[in-house]
């Protein structure tokens, strides 16, 4: 879809428009997440005595506001400018007054990157609150694939995401989307009041809201972590309970998500459900994300129970101790049953914790390369399909530019005559599509051949399963697509869907188009006290 004037036009002259148009006039610095409000500072040992005992809350919106309302702007190229050099490069200097009420400079904040975006919410109000024209509030930080969504239902252009290690290009990221979204109110002759309330209350009801209900069966089985700041939340959580959560961005809606306390615990206590697709919230600390849902309390598995079974003692992710990446390593279903078997041990009712398909088995154990995904995996899928190896060419040369070829690993129905290539399908192989980057760039690189050669679907296939794009309007979008994994692919049903998403005779015969279902993270809002 795309912005509607009259919808919107009813929306803004309705009692709830003219309600949060008016609340997004005035936003105050108790708008932003009461989590996040606060900086808390440590008085330097030498001023301790001057100033009241224990650390300074920084009211963030109120700071920035302040230290920018005095700058002058005369174009959005001159506050960016500003916002870089001087935030982000050299932090915001805080003064107090001490108990003499002399004001002084007692820190600096945002002298760590990680501050620019963990601080985003309230640092956007407060620019917001001093310049409306050039500057509008962040707040869908955690719920970032809730943005992703709107961004794509409105046509509203969204830069491509910085990298985890990139933590200064993840604090001027804030920057690329508000550029975007200024371009985009100009463009629609909204006020930047009635942006807010595009955003954060009329754009929310046209995408799908988080809910854990109905979740489909899970295809894999993955660990998260949590440290000694999260024991009381996890053990304390409720059947309704739902939180955000580090985790890899290749869980699927439905996954299994064993949580695994670290020092003291040391061990999974509970199993959890992913109620949404993992993501990537460069706002975020932990980059990526998921949203989890029904906790199941467990017999408790320690480390030392993995690390002494045969079998999960030699993952690679148990004898890492779960550390970085291997704290959001995914499961294999022999793995997982282990786990479920220490669990039985103990006495746990096993057949009340979620389970895998028994079609989710491991793979093939001569996968060990691309070319392997392709030979033991790809190409029996596809010949399964229908198609006869007369059916696609591997390496078609392909014209892009001046000089350029390029050579999708597959293309069905391929017309290779220079300067008239065509083909209805392209599918483009992986040995492994296990994070975001190396997904969206495998995504563009099969668009970039799918658009030339005027297919009628897309295909992208690793070691993980399959991912299915049919075109949309004429073009192919990075969050609409049918995912199966190999395990699923053995199962009748899921085979049938993809046989009649790209089988032959849905790709040589006449297309049929198919409706998707995306999940988000829940609607998000910012609100005023």
């Amino acid at each position: 879809m795309r912005f509607n004037a009259f919808a919107w036009e009813l929306y803004a002259k309705s009692s709830r428009g003219k309600s949060a148009i008016r609340r997004f006039s005035r936003l105050t610095s108790k708008s932003a997440d009461e989590s996040l409000r606060f900086y808390e500072l440590d008085v330097p040992e030498q001023l301790a005595e001057r100033y009241p005992a224990g650390p300074l809350s920084i009211d963030i919106a109120k700071l920035v506001r302040e230290a920018i309302s005095s700058v002058g702007f005369a174009t959005l190229e001159d506050a960016h400018r500003y916002y870089s050099a001087n935030f982000i490069s050299k932090g915001i200097p805080i003064e107090c007054a001490d108990l003499q009420g002399k004001s002084r400079i007692v820190g600096v904040f945002g002298e760590d990157a990680e501050s620019w975006y963990d601080y985003i919410s309230p640092i956007t109000i407060g620019l917001y609150g001093a310049y409306p024209a050039f500057f509008l509030p962040y707040n869908f930080r955690t719920k970032f694939n809730q943005l992703e969504e709107i961004h794509s239902a409105f046509g509203i252009p969204l830069p491509v995401i910085p990298g985890r290690s990139d933590k200064a290009g993840r604090g001027e990221y804030y920057f690329a989307i508000n550029e975007s979204w200024r371009e985009f109110r100009i463009t629609h002759e909204l006020s930047p009041p009635e942006m807010c309330a595009f955003l954060y209350d009329f754009a929310p009801e046209f995408i799908t809201a988080l809910s854990a209900d109905d979740l489909p069966a899970p295809s894999k089985a993955w660990m998260v972590s949590g440290g000694s700041w999260d024991i009381e939340f996890v053990e304390n959580a409720a059947d309704d309970t739902v939180a955000r959560w580090g985790g890899n961005a290749a869980v699927r809606r439905g996954d299994i998500l064993m949580m695994y306390l670290v020092k003291p615990r040391r061990a999974i206590s509970s199993i959890w459900l992913a109620c949404c697709d993992g993501f990537i919230d460069p706002f975020f600390h932990y980059h990526s994300t998921v949203w989890i849902c029904s906790p199941v309390p467990t017999q408790s598995v320690s480390y030392t129970d993995m690390i002494k079974h045969p079998l999960l003692g030699l993952k690679p992710a148990v004898r890492g101790h779960f550390q970085g990446p291997c704290s959001r390593s995914s499961f294999t279903v022999d793995e997982y049953e282990a786990v479920l078997g220490i669990m039985k041990s103990k006495g746990q009712d096993i057949a009340a914790l979620p389970q895998l398909p028994s079609w989710g088995r491991s793979l093939p154990p001569e996968v060990h390369t691309e070319r392997d995904v392709e030979r033991v995996l790809i190409e029996p899928f596809i010949q399964r399909l229908g198609y006869s190896t007369a059916d696609w060419m591997r390496q078609m040369p392909v014209k892009m530019g001046r000089g350029e070829r390029n050579y999708p690993d597959y293309a069905f129905g391929a017309k290779p005559k220079r300067g008239e290539e065509s083909a209805r399908m392209v599918l483009e192989s992986k040995y492994e599509l296990s994070s975001h980057r190396s997904f969206t760039e495998s995504f563009y690189q099969a668009k970039s051949y799918a658009l030339r050669l005027q297919c009628r679907a897309m295909v992208l296939a690793s070691r993980e399963g399959v991912w299915t794009f049919p075109p949309q309007a004429g073009n192919f979008d990075l969050k609409t697509y049918v995912y199966k994994s190999w395990g699923e692919l053995d199962h009748p049903d899921g085979f049938h869907e993809m046989l009649c998403l790209i089988g032959r005779g849905s790709i040589f015969g006449e297309f049929r188009k198919h409706s998707l279902s995306k999940i988000t993270a829940s609607e998000g809002g910012i609100q005023n006290s």
